[in-house]
């Protein structure tokens, strides 16, 4: 199928399930990944992962976490930092530990185990964000909980992503797993000093400009310049636009038109693709796992980041209800997972059979997830009355 003629499919079903779902008042992402499943190897097989499409989901992950960073108050965010880090930390710890035991219990060798731990332990930022964002919770307390235990998350999931690396390669051992510590910290230095300084300096300047729409244009550059550095520091690009989005923060909000045309342009088209494109993983092969192994690795998944959302986030929230949604928030996997899952696969560290049931296990946390987090701010709204 013509590569255009696959994106108009994907958008077009994309839009049309996202809509019918939203109608049953969940978020619309279920239904877009829904039409990644319907249109792929998994149903109708005409659609493929291929590296146009995976074009579009990259930039679509990528102003999606811009947009969502836009949305939040940067001190306000801020204040959330303790509860983010110690809850991050528990959100990893746990899966991890689940993971690695629930493994060694099927019988699966250790470099298997340690995968399995690994693939468990990343949060997915882009679904937790989007449902937040369907919810209208993204700016709740629970809401930036979920959001700063994510970024942990993924910078934790990117250090044991090269400590699996090295494992495979059997070359760079600590030295290179201390290197990308550094350079982590290093981008994270910079990008909060010297590189908000320039961000906000080259954002403010694109308003003088002739042409009306230039900071619009700027806001998309900066979004996929920090995104590509980021990468280039070994972290996951949406980390570096998150960043980039929380620091223009109030300068975009301050300009309705131009909030409104960024956030048409992110939900709009390419955060669709993402989503959609996520579906397009799932299929029926002859390496498909057993049921009983696929139950075990979802209850596995569910439960490991249920309680370390929940212990992490107790000591803040000061109830069990809220805390126990912030787990929730944590449970989806994706993009991450799925890259863990490729790397152990291609260096022979896992068969396909693990591969195949990790990625049924990411399609489920993302489909249930939603599902979930709705009910439990439903059944929080009841106690304590909507929102102000």
């Amino acid at each position: 199928m013509n590569p255009l003629v696959q994106i108009i499919a994907i958008i077009l079903l994309a839009k049309v399930l996202g809509e019918l779902v939203e109608r049953f008042g969940f978020p619309s992402l279920i239904g877009e990944v829904a039409a990644g499943i319907v249109l792929g190897p998994a149903i109708l097989n005409l659609v493929s992962p291929n590296e146009f499409i995976e074009f579009f989901a990259d930039i679509g992950i990528i102003v999606l976490l811009f947009m969502s960073g836009a949305q939040l108050n940067m001190k306000t965010f801020a204040k959330s930092e303790k509860a983010g880090l110690v809850t991050g930390l528990a959100g990893v710890a746990f899966p991890s530990a689940f993971g690695v035991a629930a493994g060694y219990l099927v019988g699966l060798d250790l470099y298997e185990c340690i995968f399995l731990g690994i693939a468990l332990a990343v949060t997915s930022i882009g679904i937790s964000v989007r449902t937040l964002v369907d919810l209208r919770q993204l700016k709740s307390d629970i809401g930036m909980i979920i959001v700063a235990a994510a970024v942990v998350d993924d910078v934790i999931g990117v250090i044991l992503l090269g400590i699996l690396t090295t494992l495979a390669s059997g070359i760079g051992g600590f030295g290179t797993i201390a290197l990308t510590l550094v350079i982590i910290a290093v981008f994270f230095i910079l990008i909060l000093t010297l590189g908000k300084k320039i961000i906000l300096w080259s954002f403010e300047s694109s308003r003088s400009a002739r042409t009306h729409e230039m900071p619009y244009s700027v806001a998309i550059l900066i979004a996929l310049g920090t995104a590509v550095i980021a990468q280039e520091a070994g972290l996951h690009y949406a980390i570096g636009a998150f960043l980039a989005g929380l620091i223009l923060g109030d300068s975009i909000r301050s300009d309705r038109l131009l909030y409104d045309s960024l956030a048409d342009f992110a939900f709009g088209f390419f955060t669709a693709v993402f989503f959609a494109s996520i579906g397009l993983y799932f299929s029926f092969s002859s390496d498909s796992p057993s049921i009983p192994f696929i139950i075990l690795l979802v209850v596995v998944a569910f439960a490991g980041k249920i309680a370390g959302g929940y212990i992490g986030s107790i000591w803040f929230l000061r109830d069990r209800a809220r805390s126990l949604i912030v787990g929730l928030g944590l449970s989806p996997r994706g993009e991450i997972s799925l890259v863990v899952s490729k790397v152990a696969l291609a260096s022979g560290l896992i068969s396909a059979t693990l591969f195949s049931s990790v990625t049924v296990m990411v399609i489920i946390s993302i489909f249930l997830t939603p599902i979930l987090m709705s009910r439990g701010f439903n059944r929080l709204h009841s106690r304590d009355g909507p929102p102000a």
